[in-house]
């Protein structure tokens, strides 16, 4: 199967990703930071229709442009208190000189998405609803906050846990294939064999 991936990073530093997974014009956005008006103009641009989006997890910095997106969001609701009111995570961050509404509109649950040429895995420790999307068919996996090229992501934020990001390390990411891609939260990509080998904080308790 062929496809197309458009990166936008926020000002938060997160990614965005535009894949068009069949290479027609349905695309689907993974994650969506603050400032999607770069995203949304290349979907206008390319006269794409967007399928929906995948939330890997509720922080403000992946979830904040949900109130900019118009097609279906699709997340674990673990994380949905965190998506809906940011608030609290935008004064913990920027001292209150960013505000946002919180967000009234429907979030669907992604176990329920229908969604069957993707596979979901739950991997908590950086939120409770972390969540990673492997697209099998072309050896793509977007991991959000949870696993990064040359780190992972912290457990000392809102319902983050230590714990449960190393059970998720030994029973989540070990399920990847090691030729597969990781396009993480933050960052660039990396294929798994690499982080496996190279990845401090992975190989610490993968190899335990």
């Amino acid at each position: 199967m062929n496809s197309e991936i458009y990166r936008f990073t926020s000002f938060t530093t997160s990614n965005c990703y535009i894949l068009r997974p069949f290479n027609d014009d349905v695309c689907f956005f993974i994650d969506l930071p603050p400032d999607l008006e770069e995203p949304l103009q290349y979907v206008k641009q390319h006269n794409l229709t967007i399928g929906g989006a995948l939330v890997t997890h509720g922080h403000f910095d992946h979830a904040l442009g949900m109130n900019s997106f118009n097609g279906p969001i699709h997340m674990n609701l673990d994380d949905e208190f965190l998506a809906r009111n940011p608030q609290e995570q935008l004064s913990m961050f920027t001292n209150n000189k960013l505000t946002s509404e919180s967000f009234n509109g429907e979030i669907k649950e992604v176990n329920n998405s229908g969604l069957d040429f993707i596979k979901i895995y739950h991997n908590p420790g950086h939120t409770e609803g972390s969540t990673s999307f492997e697209f099998t068919d072309l050896g793509l996996i977007f991991t959000g906050d949870f696993i990064f090229k040359e780190g992972i992501g912290r457990t000392d934020l809102s319902s983050g846990n230590h714990r449960d990001m190393i059970n998720s390390i030994k029973n989540v990411y070990t399920l990847f294939k090691p030729d597969y891609e990781i396009l993480p939260g933050h960052g660039p990509s990396e294929k798994v064999s690499n982080i496996s080998k190279n990845n401090i904080f992975v190989k610490e308790h993968i190899y335990d």
